[in-house]
This record gives structure tokens, C-alpha cells and sequence, in this order.
């Protein structure tokens, strides 16, 4: 792809969809929302309520002669008070060092306060401790958890950034490549075509010389067609080696799109393929050189045909968002295999016996040249391609044509 400063705004639209990509990499993975689950903190805590209670009845069991084992038994309650604490945050820790003051608080005051009533005092404090261990480590929990958050929000901003510069690196190498490939085939055309003519004349001078009927005139016919398809393949060079020299004009996608389908309404009716279109009303006009745009469609539409051989549905959809105008092109056809789709816009890379491998270079190119982008997807084993057009080319002249309007006019009235 070939980048100038109109292909300066696909990486700006290409950036806007990095919001969108940042949301989806701190969504919560499928382990991360099982943990986060009302089902997940609801059998949590009934694990907590669960340990608070057994302790209690361990307390209530044991004799009271037995004070180790009560000291055990109290140290435990910051288990699963802890526990609260860490997972729930503040309202968690609070909660479970309550319930453990409410079950303990019957045992105490039952058994302690009337044997023993200077170590209920102790007990008593104990409970107090219990809530103040409880907000602590629930404040301590809360953040934890928003320093969490905030890593995970580093680490997806890190890792996003990482994607942009590596697609940034291989458009960069891409556009590396076509330039390089642009200035050799400028060189092949002129070095072939010449002879291609001369061998041409030659072989039509040595067929005047040849019987109507004479067996010869077939090997004469067979040399002339090969240079014909010699000198077709030639020009593909030239068309993409020759920077394009575009006459733009306001344009609705709409209508482009739908003179492209007519174009190819017999070949699809002769393959049993049925062409839809779903179109979005009231698209803003585009700033395009129609015939390159319509270029693109029919090379998009004509490789979902050969795709569809035995029939299928030939789908156009339009759309718009803030800064382009969108054509999707899909077929149900077989599909392009994923390994296949970063080299799909490569020079001469192609699937087909007899292709050539320039027909998406150059669409490629026309549309970054356009300040917009041609994409390939892939979804449930079928094949989008998708164009995107920017609208803000065609209001930036519209505002600047009104300003020299204005200026002018201005200048003739001073004058």
C-alpha cells in the first residue's frame, strides 16, 4: 500500500477503533466473570458464614476448663474474616467480623460472664477486634482491588499499543514492498511491450503469407493469442506500477454500488447466485473517482462469483459511522482460509490457477489513495471484504471551496 498524506487518515480511522479494541481487552475472560459471579460470592460467603458457625459450635462443645483450645478457637475467626476482607473489600470484612461478634457474643455472655468474668471482658475486647481487623483489611482489599484494576487497564493499554505498532510496521512494510515492486514493473513494461509489438506484426506478416486452409494458421492464431494474453498481463503491470490519476467527484455509495450490480446481475444469474443488497439510507456524499471505486466493487463482486460456482448469495450491505461511508461485500461462498488472509492484498499472491495476483494490490491501492481502506474478515467460515470511505475529504473541499467563494467575493467588493 502506497502511503502518502491522505493515507495518513486510515491510521487516524484505524485509531479510532482503539477504544473499542481496549474495551474488549479488559473484558473479563470467562474465568474472571465465573469469579465476579452472583453465584460465585453467594457459595463464598455461604463457605464464610459456614466456618464463623462451626468455630462457634466448637466453642460451645469444648469445656470451659479447656482455655487453650478457646484461644485456638477465637485466633481462627480471622480466617475467614480475612478471607471477607480481601475478596469483598471493605462491605465484605465488615459483614463477616459482625456475624462473628453476633454468634460469639451468645457463647460469652453464657458461659464466660458468669465463671469468669474477668476473661469475658477480654472476650468482649476480642469482638471488638474482630470489626476493627474487619475494616482494616476491607479497606486493604478495596485497594487491592482497584490497583488490580488499574494493572490490568496498563497491561491491555500496553498490549493494544503493541498491535498498533505492529500493524503499523507491516503496512509500513507493505507499502515498502509495492514501491520497490512499482518501479520494477515500470521498468519490465517498457522492456516487454516494445517486442511484444514487433512479435506481433511479424507473426500477422508470416500469416498473409499462409492458405486460408492451410493447417499453419492455427500454430499463427495460437502465437497471436498468447501475446494478446502476454501483453494483457503487461498492462496489469503498467496499471499497477503507473501512479493512478484520479478525477474525483461527489458521489454517493449507494449508486456506485448499484451500478456495479448490474453490471454483474447476468453472470450471477447464470451461476444461480442470488445478489441482495441491504443499503443504508441517506449516505453523505464521497469525494471518489467513481470509475476506480466502482473498479474495486467489481473486482470484489467478481471474485465472490468465482468463489460460488454452484450458486449461493452475493450480499451487499452500506453503512456509515463518523468518518466513513462503508461498502461490505460477502459471499457464501467457501470462504478464504485464515493462513491465507494477511498475504490476500500481497502483488502476485493469488489461490487461482490462472490468476495473476494483482486484482487486490491494486484495489488495495486505489482505496488507500483515496484516504480510505479496503479490509478483509473472516466469520463463520465466510469472507467479508469491507470499503471504507472517508466523508470528511468531501466536507473539507466543500468548506474550502465556500471560503474562496467568500474570499472572492469579498475581493470584488473592495474592488
Amino acid at each position: 500500500m502506497a502511503w502518502n498524506k491522505k493515507s495518513g487518515q486510515q491510521s487516524v480511522a484505524q485509531s479510532g477503533g482503539r477504544q473499542e479494541n481496549l474495551k474488549n481487552h479488559l473484558k473479563p475472560s470467562k474465568n474472571q466473570n465465573f469469579f465476579a459471579s452472583p453465584r460465585f460470592r453467594f457459595s463464598v460467603s455461604l463457605i464464610i458464614a459456614a466456618s464463623i458457625t462451626l468455630v462457634t459450635v466448637l466453642h460451645f462443645l469444648t469445656p470451659l476448663d479447656q482455655i487453650v483450645w478457646h484461644e485456638i478457637y477465637q485466633r481462627l475467626y480471622y480466617i475467614p474474616i480475612i478471607s471477607a476482607a480481601l475478596l469483598f473489600g471493605l462491605r465484605g470484612g465488615l459483614a463477616a467480623s459482625l456475624f462473628a461478634t453476633l454468634v460469639y457474643f451468645p457463647h460469652i455472655f453464657l458461659h464466660w460472664q458468669h465463671s469468669h468474668f474477668d476473661y469475658s471482658i477480654n472476650q468482649y475486647a476480642e469482638t471488638v477486634i474482630f470489626n476493627l481487623v474487619g475494616v482494616v483489611m476491607g479497606v486493604l482489599g478495596d485497594r487491592l482491588k482497584r490497583a488490580r484494576t488499574r494493572a490490568e487497564r496498563s497491561a491491555a493499554e500496553k498490549q493494544e499499543a503493541f498491535n498498533e505498532l505492529q500493524k503499523t510496521f507491516e503496512q509500513l512494510l507493505q507499502a515498502e514492498k509495492l514501491a520497490a515492486l512499482g518501479e520494477l514493473s515500470a521498468g519490465i513494461v517498457h522492456e516487454v511491450r516494445n517486442p511484444l509489438g514487433s512479435i506481433k506484426g511479424a507473426v500477422e506478416i508470416l500469416e498473409d503469407e499462409l492458405a486460408p486452409n492451410s493447417p499453419r494458421r492455427e500454430f499463427s492464431t495460437l502465437a497471436k493469442k498468447e501475446i494478446d494474453r502476454l501483453d494483457k498481463l503487461v498492462g496489469e503491470f503498467l496499471r499497477f506500477a503507473r501512479p493512478a490519476k484520479f478525477a474525483f467527484s461527489a458521489a454517493n455509495l449507494n449508486e456506485v454500488t448499484e451500478s456495479v450490480i448490474s453490471l454483474i446481475e447476468n453472470q450471477a444469474a447464470s451461476q444461480s447466485v442470488a445478489v441482495k443488497k441491504d443499503f443504508q439510507d441517506n449516505l453523505p456524499v464521497v469525494l471518489v473517482d467513481v470509475e476506480q471505486i466502482k473498479q474495486v466493487l467489481l473486482n470484489l463482486a467478481i471474485n465472490s462469483l468465482q468463489a460460488m460456482p454452484n450458486g449461493g448469495q452475493l450480499i451487499f450491505r452500506t453503512s456509515e459511522s463518523d468518518e466513513f461511508c462503508a461498502c461490505e461485500v460477502m459471499d457464501t461462498g467457501n470462504g478464504i482460509e485464515a493462513e491465507v488472509l494477511p498475504k490476500i492484498f500481497d502483488p502476485f499472491f493469488t489461490t487461482k490457477e490462472k490468476g495473476v495476483g494483482l486484482g487486490l494490490s491494486i484495489a488495495h491501492k486505489i482505496v488507500a489513495q483515496h484516504g480510505g481502506k479496503l479490509a478483509v474478515s473472516r466469520r463463520e467460515n465466510k469472507t467479508f471484504f469491507s470499503l471504507h470511505l472517508p466523508k470528511k475529504l468531501f466536507e473539507e473541499q466543500e468548506y474550502a471551496r465556500a471560503g474562496t467563494q467568500k474570499t472572492l467575493k469579498l475581493k470584488q467588493k473592495s474592488g
